[in-house]
This record gives C-alpha cells, structure tokens and sequence, in this order.
C-alpha cells in the first residue's frame, strides 16, 4: 500500500509527527511519502519534500491520500476518485473553518473519512482499509437560478 500525506501551503507539524512516529513504531508499514509545506520537522522514516505543483504524481500513485482538510485540496482528491483520510489543521488562522467544512462534508457523503484528531489517523488508516468509498457526487447548485428569480 502507497500512502501519500499533504499539508498543503501551510503546515501541520502534529500529523507529520504523528505518521513519522507510527513508521518509526512499525504501526504503519506502508510505503508513505509526506509533502510538509513550510513545516520545520523533518520525517525521518518516509519519503518527503516541501512543495511540488501539481501533486497529481503523488496522489495517483497513491492508494491513500491523508490530507489537510482545506477544501481545494479536499474536492482534488475526491475528483479523483482516490481514497481519503481527511483531518482538520486546527493551528491555522481560523482553527474552526477545516473543521465545519469536514464535518459537513462527511455527514453529506461516504466518499472520504472524517478524521476529527491527528492522535486518531491510525483508527482512520486501519478503517480504510475495509471501507468501501463511493464516487463523490457534487450536489446541484441552483444558486444562479435563484439569484435571477430574486432580480425579477
């Protein structure tokens, strides 16, 4: 199994530490690449870089993408269709805003996992493995219908 872990243009030094901990201990056993972003730590038992545009590579080869849960990267991954462990950054700027987002994706579709703690990935790895994703349905917006019945 191919593993793939982006942190996106910030970083998220807890959940790099945190799958770097679980190599070291054998818990994972994977083959994991992490893209850190301007993270200071330094995984020292997985492949790593810091930014490369796009992430395609990274994420076609994988069989699980863990990402932060900033919605760009989010409707990336689930167009692809790829299995997907998403996890909130709660020391961005706005420690609330990947968190709704996520909880309100994961209520809306089984197309990814909600994983609410970096402390809880390895739950979320082991129950990737058995889940069974569903292609992520865009829901219907009708907003431009709307806003044109408003103006009349």
């Amino acid at each position: 199994m191919k593993i793939f872990v982006q942190v996106g243009n910030g970083k998220f030094e807890s959940l790099i530490k945190e799958i770097d901990r679980l190599l070291e201990t054998k818990q994972i056993t994977a083959q994991v690449t992490c893209q850190i972003g301007h993270g200071e730590y330094i995984p020292k038992h997985c492949e790593w870089f810091t930014f490369e545009s796009p992430l395609t590579k990274y994420q076609n080869e994988a069989d699980l993408v863990i990402s932060h849960g900033g919605p760009g990267s989010v409707f990336e991954i689930l167009r692809k269709e790829k299995k997907l462990i998403a996890i909130p950054n709660r020391n961005r700027t706005d420690p609330r805003h990947q968190v709704e987002f996520l909880e309100a994706l994961s209520k809306e579709t089984e197309s990814l996992i909600y994983c609410d703690e970096f402390k809880n990935i390895l739950e979320a790895i082991e129950k990737a493995k058995e889940k069974l994703f569903v292609k992520y349905e865009r829901p219907i917006c009708t907003m431009g219908e709307k806003i044109k019945e408003f103006l009349k």
